[in-house]
């Protein structure tokens, strides 16, 4: 099921990598949109859902920890 909210994680402002981090498919990163916070989830760069909003991602230590420990950024 398609919608037109869907896109990959290194293309959403809701995706947050480690500072020095490259944006890459493969790049291990958590999801800091609100309603998923909670989960803790830890995606790479080609990981995607219907939560997607357009943007850079946003860069904080600890984000791709198992589990992450940083605090979200936006």
């Amino acid at each position: 099921m398609a919608t037109e909210n869907w896109g990959e994680c290194m293309h959403c402002e809701w995706w947050q990598i480690e500072p020095d981090a490259t944006i890459a498919e493969d790049t291990a990163g958590m999801c800091i949109e609100e309603q998923l916070q909670p989960f803790q989830l830890l995606v790479t760069g080609d990981s995607g859902c219907n939560q997607f909003t357009a943007g850079d991602p946003a860069r904080q230590e600890g984000s791709s920890q198992r589990p992450p420990v940083a605090e979200p950024q936006r």
